[in-house]
């Protein structure tokens, strides 16, 4: 069975390759770069590279070929997404496992109409497949571990609302489990739990071992207070949007349940300790 993982050099795509290569040592492997500088450190792996762009799509029917399985990572460019189906047609493959958006009839800063085209177009395209509902990486607020670990001490704004996330690499791990066992779902809701601001303070004061101030700003504040420390503006705003996000209480976020992301896991999330801990030292 030849399984190709697409993005392959990025973050999920890079841990959805470590996983496959943990439960499945002798698969042959195939991830997906746009040139062959970025699939440099995966032939160092033992990885088998192929070179394709989804702007390109005969660049896609190239590297398909041969393909059984394709964990199809997405991105966030509207439109191109229809030219990765479209080469799986033609290439003949056989199941497809894609990385969409938990709730995508909600508002999801507007992914969500990437992601609902392009499971119609998976659908239609008449290949087997599962969705892969994932919420938020908990990355998204990797500024706030960043600021901690500098500064200890948190700092935060929205003071109400909760945020449904996991580590990155659970989602990567999930996919790897998936496109080597197949699913008899359509749709997984792989859902982390829904955490207040004051929750995420709380697990990364543990982290920290109890040594750490926490701090609620406004709005206006927050991100002139992280810049102050060293962070990227762009990065704190980051942080901004999703916490924005938090404070709409009809968000959706509260409607996350972890059960069916953690069966399929085969074991629990990480704890909000754990998730801190582990982003605090990255």
């Amino acid at each position: 069975m030849n399984i190709m993982v697409t993005g392959a050099n990025g973050g999920y795509g890079s841990y959805a390759i470590d996983y496959l290569k943990k439960f499945a040592p002798d698969a042959n492997i195939f991830g997906l770069v746009r040139n062959e500088a970025k699939g440099a450190a995966l032939k160092e792996k033992g990885i088998n590279v192929r070179i394709g762009d989804f702007a390109d799509k005969d660049s896609l029917i190239e590297a398909f070929k041969g393909i059984d399985r394709l964990l199809f990572v997405s991105v966030s460019i509207p439109g191109i997404q229809k030219n990765v189906v479209d080469a799986a047609v033609e290439d003949g493959i056989k199941f497809i496992a894609y990385t969409s958006i938990f709730q995508p009839e909600l508002d999801r800063f507007g992914l969500e109409i990437n992601h609902k085209q392009t499971e119609n177009w998976i659908k239609e395209s008449g290949i087997k497949h599962v969705f892969l509902r994932n919420s938020w990486y908990a990355e998204v607020n990797q500024v706030l571990f960043d600021y901690a670990q500098q500064t200890g001490k948190f700092a935060y704004f929205a003071n109400k609302g909760k945020l449904s996330f996991a580590l990155k690499r659970e989602y990567a791990e999930a996919g790897a489990r998936v496109i080597l066992d197949g699913s008899d779902q359509e749709i997984l809701n792989l859902a982390g739990k829904a955490r207040s601001f004051a929750d995420i303070a709380e697990g990364t004061k543990k982290a920290a071992g109890g040594d750490l101030g926490i701090k609620i700003t406004t709005e206006n504040n927050f991100i002139p207070t992280l810049a102050a420390a060293g962070i990227s503006p762009n990065w704190a705003g980051v942080s901004q949007t999703y916490q924005e996000h938090t404070l709409d209480l009809n968000n959706g976020e509260d409607n996350a349940d972890p059960t069916e992301f953690e069966k399929l896991l085969g074991h629990p999330l990480a704890s909000m300790e754990e998730i801190a801990r582990e982003l605090m030292h990255k």
